[in-house]
C-alpha cells in the first residue's frame, strides 16, 4: 500500500474522497489533518471526524483498515481569513446530518502531525491536499529538509488554462491561500496538480441518481445520500464536478490522467488573485492536462462503492 497523509476541508466532494481513500486497496491513510475552507476550521474538523466515525461505524467488517487520526490545522490562510462555500456544499459543509463527533481530534498541530508522520515513515509519504494549502506551507516552513523526505505533493487545485470558479482566473483552493500555494509549488518536492482543467471534465449529472454509486456498501450509501442533496431539487445544478475524488484516483492510478511538467506560479495581490500559471517545459510540477473520463469515472465509481475490494 503507498502510505498517505490527507488535508481536507469537508466538504462534500471532500467526503466523497474521503470514502475513496479509506475504501482503498492502494492506499494506507496513516492521518487526517483539516484546514479552514470549504467551512470554518471548527466544521470541517466535525466533518472529518463525522466520516470516519460513519466509516468505522456503518463499514463494520468490510473496513478492513484501523481509521486514521484526525488532527485540526489551521483556522485561517497566511494572510486575512477564508472565503467559505456553504452555497456549493450545503450547510454545515456536508449538506447531510451525521451523529457526533463522539471523538475529538488528536490535536490541533497538523504541520507537526505532518513532519512527524513524514519522518517516522518506513517508506516515503504521500500528501494528497484536499484544500487550501496553508497546513502544508507551515510543516514545509517549519521543518525544513521535510520536502526531500515526501514521496509527492498531489494538490487538488489551479485553473491553468481553464476560467476559475470563484473568479474568472482563480479556482477556490488556490485563491483561499495563494501564498502557501507558490510556497508548495517551489518547495523543491515533487508535486502533481489536479486541476480544473481536469476536474471539469469528470462529473455526475441528477440523471445519473439515484444510485451514482452502486454495491451496497455504507460509503456508497453516504455518498448517494450527499449526491441526493445536491443535485436534487427546482434550483440544484446540472452536474457536480468530482474536483476532489479525481485528486485521490490520481495518487491510485496516477496513468489515468495526462501530465505536462512545469514551474508554477501564483498571483497573491490585486483582481487576479489566484491565477496559476504554469510555464511549461520542466520543473517539479506535473500539471494534468488531460484525463481518460471513463476511466477515472469508474475509479471513483469503484472506490466509493467498494468494487474494488470485492475483487481483492
Amino acid at each position: 500500500m503507498r502510505e498517505v497523509i490527507i488535508d481536507t476541508d469537508p466538504g462534500a466532494d471532500d467526503a466523497l474522497a474521503l470514502m475513496m481513500a479509506l475504501n482503498s486497496d492502494a492506499l494506507s491513510v496513516r492521518g487526517i489533518t483539516t484546514v479552514g475552507g470549504n467551512a470554518t476550521l471548527s466544521e470541517t474538523t466535525r466533518n472529518a471526524l463525522r466520516l470516519v466515525e460513519y466509516y468505522e461505524r456503518e463499514m463494520g467488517a468490510g473496513a478492513r483498515k484501523d481509521t486514521p487520526p484526525i488532527v485540526s490545522g489551521a483556522e485561517r490562510p497566511t494572510h486575512g481569513r477564508f472565503t467559505h462555500a456553504y452555497h456549493v456544499h450545503g450547510p454545515g459543509g456536508l449538506g447531510v446530518d451525521l451523529p457526533g463527533p463522539a471523538s475529538k481530534p488528536h490535536g490541533t498541530d497538523a504541520p507537526g502531525f505532518i513532519h512527524h508522520l513524514v519522518s517516522q515513515s518506513t517508506s516515503r509519504s504521500a500528501i494528497i491536499a484536499l484544500g487550501p494549502l496553508t497546513n502544508i506551507a507551515a510543516a514545509l516552513e517549519r521543518f525544513p529538509g521535510l520536502a526531500t523526505q515526501i514521496e509527492e505533493i498531489v494538490v487538488m487545485g489551479g485553473a491553468v488554462e481553464v476560467e476559475g470558479n470563484i473568479t474568472p482566473y482563480a479556482e477556490f483552493n488556490i485563491y483561499a491561500d495563494p501564498w502557501a500555494a507558490n510556497a508548495v509549488f517551489t518547495c523543491g518536492a515533487p508535486v502533481t496538480l489536479v486541476g480544473l482543467d481536469v476536474t471539469r471534465r469528470t462529473f455526475l449529472r441528477p440523471s445519473d441518481g439515484p444510485e451514482w454509486f452502486r454495491g451496497g456498501w455504507a460509503s456508497a450509501r453516504l455518498c448517494n445520500r450527499i449526491m441526493a442533496s445536491l443535485l436534487q431539487g427546482p434550483d440544484a445544478p446540472q452536474s457536480f464536478h468530482l474536483h476532489d475524488p479525481l485528486a485521490v484516483a490520481a495518487a491510485i492510478d496516477p496513468d489515468a490522467l495526462i501530465y505536462r511538467r512545469a514551474r508554477v506560479s501564483v498571483v497573491t495581490e490585486g483582481d487576479e488573485r489566484g491565477r496559476t500559471t504554469a510555464h511549461f517545459g520542466g520543473g517539479t510540477v506535473k500539471v494534468a492536462v488531460g484525463v481518460d473520463v471513463s476511466r477515472a469515472l469508474q475509479l471513483v465509481r469503484d472506490g466509493i462503492a467498494g468494487g474494488h475490494a470485492r475483487r481483492s
